[in-house]
């Protein structure tokens, strides 16, 4: 346990991998205790609640291991869940396919902590008002579905309007939307925004994780030009604070945090 504490306080394993060791050893523990018992008194405790007791014990490794607040129900509840959905009816070719989907959905979340958020139409609203005055093109980090990029390109179609998305689905369905556009000033790249140089832009967007802001910030700092515009949805630094903050009047009261270059 100490090692996999020490490894976390190294960034040597992301959240979700802590999550799956965690329900992993639950599960391990919880077998070998149904052994234990049965070697011990002959009682033979029922797959339920073996499960069960392999949920509340991948819960409590994932206190100890400080997960995020959020993963722990997801800890008991796994273990759970996945003895309900083997025992029931369900084909059995609806697992791999749904996991197939969930990992083009989710391919860079394990690696790069940043899982898939999409903005919302009010959002896009003030992301046109906020880089009205910009010069140069307008990219979004993670694009996803493309929303804001076609939102964007429509409004201002004099702006060259960039999106990057490294997941693959949404990749697609992205790139689709702009092959069927009749929008010219749209464009849909697949690929690493770490990868990317951001020299040739006036204005820069992103909904990722807490995770990448602080990089993010140092490299957009190096490569984007004087008077260029970072704008951040809900995640910020604490080592670089913004230069203003925008409290927009949606349904979940959405900051964003803007750096002026």
């Amino acid at each position: 346990m100490s090692l996999l504490v020490w490894m976390k306080k190294r960034n040597l394993l992301p959240p979700i991998n802590l999550a799956i060791t965690s329900i992993g050893l639950g599960t391990l523990i919880s077998f070998l205790g149904q052994f234990t018992i049965h070697s011990v008194t002959k009682v033979n405790l029922s797959i339920a609640w073996v499960m069960i007791s392999s949920g509340v014990i991948g819960a409590i490794l994932g206190r100890i291991l400080k997960l995020p607040n959020w993963w722990v129900p997801i800890n008991f509840v796994f273990p759970i869940a996945t003895y309900l959905c083997l025992s029931s009816s369900i084909p059995a070719w609806v697992y791999p396919s749904c996991f197939s989907i969930l990992i083009l959905i989710y391919w860079n979340t394990a690696g790069e902590r940043v899982p898939i958020y999409l903005s919302n139409s009010t959002t896009w609203r003030a992301i046109g008002d906020l880089t009205s005055q910009q010069s140069g093109a307008f990219l979004d980090l993670g694009c996803g579905l493309g929303g804001i990029i076609f939102y964007l390109s429509k409004r201002y179609p004099e702006k060259r309007c960039i999106g990057i998305e490294s997941a693959p689905l949404p990749f697609i369905i992205a790139k689709v939307r702009q092959l069927i556009s009749s929008q010219t000033n749209i464009e849909i790249r697949y690929g690493n925004f770490w990868h990317q140089d951001f020299s040739t832009y006036g204005s820069i967007y992103a909904f990722l994780s807490p995770a990448p802001m602080e990089q993010l910030l140092e490299k957009i700092s190096n490569e984007m030009p004087r008077g260029g515009l970072f704008i951040s949805n809900s995640f910020a630094t604490f080592k670089t604070r913004p230069s203003q903050i925008f409290t927009l009047e949606d349904g979940r009261q959405t900051e964003l945090y803007i750096w002026y270059i």
